[in-house]
């Protein structure tokens, strides 16, 4: 016969168990998101990695790339100009 402390461990390895799965499951069913076409910070314009690494985020399907995550604070607060600024830097030409 089991005591309670076994069948406490093994529903406690069980629970990992479960919720381990589930995170593979979530990654698997993540979408692609169009890759970051930039290599200036959406907010402020400076060259990414300058500052350290870049912190990287999706919004409505786009990879987007700041310096930092008070930067993704700025961007929350009002997405609609620097989308707007994205898709016009992204429609020009590269030379």
């Amino acid at each position: 016969m089991k005591t309670p402390k076994t069948i406490f461990a093994l529903a406690w390895l069980g629970g990992l168990a479960a919720l381990a799965l589930s995170g593979c499951a979530t990654d698997q069913r993540a979408e692609k998101a169009t890759p970051y076409p930039l290599e200036t910070c959406l907010v402020c314009g400076m060259k990414l990695g300058d500052m350290g690494k870049p912190f990287s985020f999706v919004y409505n399907g786009q990879e987007l790339k700041v310096c930092d995550q008070s930067e993704k604070a700025d961007f929350d607060k009002a997405p609609d100009p620097y989308m707007k600024k994205l898709a016009e830097a992204a429609a020009k030409p590269k030379q």
